[in-house]
């Protein structure tokens, strides 16, 4: 009885004591940009007090009563915030306001929360340090209402995003303010951007047309990646990092903040190295970062330098279901029987959905069985795109600061694949053979190597030598360099406390240097060109004998030239925000053929911007805001040529896209949300190619008498330039702070985006090679079709707690459904001619579980060491996250009944983790 009664005075004893104590916790960020401020100082009397932590929390355990408490960090403006404690936890969050301009966050037209009236997300380095996992950046943006974002075919750097049901050619990605999307195509390349993650400051997603005054081709969005400089603290970072599959990765990074002299210096390096979640993905890469930066009088000087040369081998196209998973075929209604009938000599099933076709086995030296065997890609990418940027942002006065940003990117590399694609028939079929599935290199290679016939028995193609071998096929390299040089510069003018004018110019000049080479001969001792329309192969075949390193097929220089303009008015005062943006910008094309030995001369198109939106505060907590636009704008640079002539296309309309947006913001320190709805109209769109098949006939341009290769039927594809679409729809994202270290967030988008399109006696035009094009008519009927390659549904919950100071876990779940497959135009109508949506995949729902540790050593109280834990995928759900609608390339492509059956597809990834330990000091 006695221990009973000791028992129950301590428990009373110890919940009194802690009953004492309330915890005061909170967040301590960059009042415009989200960025979570690291070692910001909490103090209240004296000298009690915390700093906040890696991801800008703090927590503080007070007595009941009144305290006061003042919140400070370098170069930030103090804030005081007046708190009473009683019984319950408190929960803050403190928005710190700069005591300078920050010269990037104006040159990158950063949305300001209560004040920008767009819908926009900022990701800060916290998130991305405990989420990102290995994977490449834009996986991260999953978790953002309106983003879907996968890996492909599963290469390193392979990645893609799409924003409200838009591409990411459709997209404006900057880093500090600078465009990188491609000037010719507007494609993202996240392979050369590894390592970026290890710079950045905060990553912000704006959702539709964007803050941006630049006359830029965004039409479902903009993602600025902001890196750190002078206004950062002095840190030096070191982590290493593994994965599942054994792949390392290795960062460094210094920054010394500002000096005493006014100079800054950020340094960052890494390597990474090792196989991919999909066989045969090996990849190694190396990325450095350099950034100086110099105050001196009322100028901010900065110079940039960063690139990540890199390797990778790829998988490049998707195959039937079946090839992947039998048994989830069969529960997509797949009939095997009625594959294995159409298609008697393809009997690739079940290789697992790691299965990748892109390679294969050779051994070179006939002679030696014993000699090794060589692993060969027919899918692999090496490219180094190194960026520099000098900017001058100068504060002229209070009221008028000017940005001038003089930039230069240089790309070299390119992809390795064959000169013919690998038909199916040169897979090896036998299901005993260790390398099943895979590419018979062997095959090829001794084709290459055998004797040939007497020359007067050949094909003209071939008739060249009477002892060397002719390479029926062979390793060609896709060179695809540039050269681009940039100049944007940016007023701000204040006119009043009320009014501010800004503006500038965008200037840009593009040189796409585009050829290939003869890499790999396979065996054999030459190969006939026969795209070089300068030569009359049939006539003197020595002329177009190429040998490895000789140039084939095609090479050419794509000119891109840019100029644009553009100005915003704003108002402002206490409650009330609008803005009004003109832009207007001219695109010149020209294109340089050495092959053709033509030209096209320059093709000039104009584009223009009108944007103006408005933010209301209604209280201290809630705003509503409105945007709408109007974007006219130059198609991509492919889509004004027939094929791969310098001929132009007559009558190409520019894109039209209008677009309107409403939203509610409310936030508290217990609790925020977001709400958003979208409708944007998008005329005369390009979309996907046309594929077909055409025999060259006497008299056909190309056509040449007596070579059945150069005559046979071949694969052929065209533009459909436009197309409308409508796409509507709601967003919402929140997060509920339930106690001081426990929070949950959710994210939710319902899209419903459709193509609104019937085109009758569409003229469009077949091409191969550098060959005059066939002309062809045909009726398009898309009318009510969904567009597809997104997923037009999200839902998405994470529940992050800290049971103890410096560990965290953090379970994070995301739905995607209604995602319709991508297709081709010419495919929307089935056999009785109906029009019929693309096949839709199955839903799939992803959990991720992410914890980590950070902690300090009492004789190392400089230091912090980090251990994080990341497992993807953790219930090793089986799910499609790409696929095509009734592909023409599918070894069954004579089903095409807009199903399971009739679709190629990508199998997402499995279960995997990562873990790593990194050292702050």
């Amino acid at each position: 009885m006695n221990r009973f009664f000791f028992i129950v005075l301590l428990i009373t004893g110890v919940l009194s004591l802690s009953a004492q104590h309330v915890a005061v916790s909170g967040l301590v960020k960059d009042a415009q940009t989200g960025e979570p401020l690291i070692g910001a100082n909490i103090v209240y009397g004296p000298t009690q007090g915390t700093v906040s932590d890696y991801s800008g929390n703090f927590t503080l355990r007070l007595s009941p009563g009144e305290y006061t408490l003042n919140i400070s960090y370098v170069g930030y403006e103090k804030e005081v915030r007046q708190i009473t404690v009683i019984d319950r936890p408190v929960l803050l969050t403190v928005e710190l306001e700069s005591m300078t301009i920050d010269e990037v966050i104006v040159t990158a037209d950063m949305a300001i929360s209560r004040e920008t009236p767009v819908a926009f997300t900022n990701v800060n380095p916290a998130k991305i340090q405990e989420e990102l996992a290995g994977q490449d950046l834009p996986m991260i943006l999953n978790t953002t209402p309106g983003v879907y974002a996968t890996q492909q075919g599963g290469g390193d750097g392979d990645a893609r995003i799409t924003i409200r049901g838009f591409d990411q050619r459709n997209l404006a990605v900057m880093i500090d303010g600078i465009p990188v999307n491609d000037m010719e195509n507007g494609w993202v390349y996240w392979s050369n951007w590894f390592g970026l993650d290890l710079v950045t400051r905060t990553m912000q997603v704006q959702r539709g047309l964007g803050a941006s005054q630049l006359a830029l081709p965004s039409v479902g969005g903009t993602i600025n990646i902001l890196t750190k400089g002078i206004e950062n603290k002095r840190q030096t970072t070191i982590k290493q990092s593994v994965d599942s599959q054994g792949k390392i990765q290795t960062n460094l990074g210094f920054t010394s903040g500002q000096l005493a002299n006014g100079w800054g210096i950020t340094l960052a390096g890494a390597y990474k190295r090792g196989d991919g979640w999909v066989d045969n993905t090996y990849s190694e890469g190396w990325f450095y970062y350099a950034k100086i930066d110099k105050r001196f009088k009322k100028h901010l000087l900065t110079f940039t330098a960063m690139g990540a040369p890199q390797m990778h081998d790829q998988r490049s196209y998707k195959r039937p279901i079946s090839t992947y998973d039998i048994a989830y075929a069969k529960e997509l209604g797949v009939n095997l029987d009625e594959l294995r009938a159409s298609n008697p000599r393809y009997n690739i099933y079940d290789a697992g959905i790691t299965y990748n076709q892109h390679w294969g086995v050779l051994r070179r030296d006939k002679n030696d069985p014993d000699a090794p065997l060589e692993r060969l890609s027919s899918a692999s990418n090496q490219y180094h795109k190194p960026q520099f940027v000098l900017r001058d942002f100068w504060t002229i006065s209070d009221r008028f600061t000017m940005s001038n940003n003089i930039y230069l990117s240089i790309g070299k590399g390119g992809g390795d694949n064959p000169q013919s694609s690998i038909k199916d028939t040169r897979l090896i079929h036998d299901p005993d053979d260790p390398y099943y599935g895979q590419i018979n290199w062997q095959g090829i290679y001794d084709d290459n190597w055998k004797p040939q016939p007497p020359l007067n028995l050949r094909p003209i193609n071939r008739t060249y030598s009477d002892s060397l071998t002719y390479a029926s096929n062979y390793m060609i390299r896709r060179h695809n360099e540039h050269y681009w040089v940039g100049l944007l510069s940016k007023f701000d003018y204040s006119l009043s406390e009320s009014l501010d004018l800004s503006g500038g110019v965008d200037l840009r000049s593009y040189k796409g240097i585009h050829f290939t080479t003869v890499r790999d001969l396979l065996g054999g001792d030459y190969v006939i060109d026969k795209s070089d329309t300068r030569v009359n192969y049939a006539e003197n075949v020595m002329e177009a004998v190429k040998l490895e390193g000789d140039t084939i097929a095609y090479y050419y220089d794509g000119l891109v030239r840019w100029g644009g303009i553009f100005g915003l008015l704003e108002y402002s005062n206490n409650r009330f925000t609008s803005f009004l943006n003109l832009s207007s910008a001219i695109t010149s094309l020209n294109k340089v053929d050495y092959y053709l030995n033509s030209e096209s001369g320059w093709l000039n198109r104009y584009g223009f911007t009108v944007k103006t939106g408005a933010n209301y505060n209604l209280t201290e907590r809630s705003n509503i805001y409105m945007n709408l636009g109007l974007l006219s704008k130059a198609k991509a640079y492919r889509h004004y040529y027939l094929g791969y002539t310098t001929e132009f296309k007559p009558d190409i309309n520019n894109e039209l896209v209008k677009a309107f947006e409403l939203g509610y913001n409310y936030a508290s320190s217990r609790f925020s949300a977001n709400l958003n709805a979208y409708y944007t109209v998008w005329e005369n769109k390009p979309l996907s190619t046309i594929y077909s098949t055409y025999t060259l006939r006497e008299g056909d341009p190309g056509y040449v008498e007596g070579d059945p290769d150069q005559n046979a039927e071949k694969r052929v594809f065209a533009d459909i330039t436009n197309m409308h679409a409508r796409h509507i729809g709601v967003e919402m994202d929140f997060i509920y702070k339930i106690r001081y270290n426990l929070e949950l967030q959710g994210t939710v988008s319902l899209g419903d985006w459709i193509y609104d399109s019937y085109i009758e006696d569409l003229q469009y035009y077949l091409y191969e090679g550098n060959f005059p094009p066939v002309q062809k008519v045909i009726d398009v009927d898309a009318r009510g079709i969904h567009v597809g390659d997104a997923a037009q549904t999200q839902l998405g919950t994470s529940i992050r707690y800290e049971p103890f100071k410096g560990f965290y876990m953090n379970l994070r779940q995301t739905y995607f459904g209604k995602y319709y497959s991508n297709f081709s135009p010419e495919a929307t109508l089935d056999e009785s001619g109906q029009v019929h949506d693309s096949w839709v995949m199955p839903n799939f729902n992803l959990f991720d579980i992410h914890a980590g540790y950070g902690f300090r050593l009492p004789a190392m109280d400089q230091m912090r060491f980090n251990l994080r834990f990341s497992m993807l995928n953790v219930l090793d759900t089986k799910y499609l996250w790409d696929a095509t609608n009734n592909d023409p390339y599918s070894p069954y492509s004579e089903f095409q009944d807009f199903d399971a059956e009739s679709a190629t597809v990508f199998f997402g990834m499995g279960r995997r983790f990562t873990t790593s330990f990194t050292v702050t000091f």
